[in-house]
């Protein structure tokens, strides 16, 4: 039987820890009696999309990310609709798309789910068709994201900081949902869509979302006062925060956002500039990885 063929895509810079061992410690797991591999870095904003078309075009079986959500974000959104596989090897700082798949941090373990071979499908979204895989969203969260991705430093400490900034500086804004045949106009804080659990560091945005089940979940959040932050904080860290107050979560496999102005939107952990109205779909089943 012929080998499969691997490509690695390191990300250099995701996370704090260093990424040097990751050549010796694939070379000690990986299988070589059944997979040929070879190891790719990417070296700017971009690249890691360019290798995993390069894997795409030389016919690869699998295609192994070691990087945080943006990193495997712009590679597994180059893998949907085809047969290659993706394997997560989580070295980012949130790693969001991992713990929902119960994958290990440990990256020896997660290599080792590369050689068991066991791979699922799952569903992606796109917002005005661009393609992602785990949380989207508008207001409050995408503007902590931009902030973030702007700033020289990561890990949850900083990311923390804009939590607390943009809640005091940032406001709700109106926004009109059209949810097939129901059109309503609400306020929100922020409107995450989330396709997967985990907003990363084992933070849950929408408990009951699942990433086999065809539907998006429209998480709408209003501002709580300070006085109301420990109760909606409670909620959110128990998992609960579909029963908090002042939060509405819609289950829906297509959706159009119509916002106030252009902005940004957070895709998986990176902010990019969108136009004002949003159109969302579920993309079922469309992306296979390694669990």
């Amino acid at each position: 039987m012929s080998k499969q063929k691997i490509r690695f895509i390191l990300n250099p810079v995701a996370g704090k820890s260093s990424k040097s061992k990751l050549p010796e410690q694939i070379e000690q797991v990986i299988r070589s009696d059944r997979f040929d591999y070879e190891i790719r870095v990417s070296e700017y904003a971009g690249h890691a999309a360019v290798l995993a078309q390069e894997a795409i075009d030389l016919h690869h079986d699998v295609v192994a990310v070691a990087g945080g959500d943006g990193t495997i974000n712009e590679v597994g959104t180059k893998l949907i609709g085809t047969d290659i596989a993706m394997a997560l090897i989580p070295v980012g700082s949130g790693n969001g798309l991992s713990r929902c798949l119960n994958i290990p941090l440990d990256t020896m373990k997660a290599l080792e789910l590369i050689n068991r071979m066991a791979v699922c499908s799952i569903d992606t979204v796109t917002v005005n068709d661009v393609p992602f895989i785990s949380i989207a969203g508008t207001g409050y969260d995408a503007q902590v994201a931009d902030d973030y991705a702007h700033d020289t430093r990561h890990g949850f400490n900083t990311y923390l900081r804009y939590i607390v900034k943009n809640y005091f500086t940032l406001g709700e804004k109106e926004y009109t949902l059209i949810l097939g045949d129901r059109t309503f106009t609400t306020k929100a804080f922020f409107i995450s869509f989330a396709n997967s659990n985990q907003m990363g560091y084992d933070v849950p945005i929408s408990p009951n979302a699942s990433l086999w089940d065809g539907k998006v979940d429209l998480c709408i959040v209003r501002k709580p006062n300070p006085l109301e932050l420990p109760i909606v904080g409670s909620f959110f860290l128990s998992s609960h925060m579909d029963k908090a107050p002042k939060v509405d979560i819609l289950q829906v496999p297509e959706a159009t956002i119509i916002r106030p102005e252009a902005a940004v939107l957070n895709i998986d952990g990176e902010s990019r500039m969108f136009e004002k109205d949003l159109h969302i779909k579920i993309n079922p089943l469309s992306l296979h990885v390694v669990v």
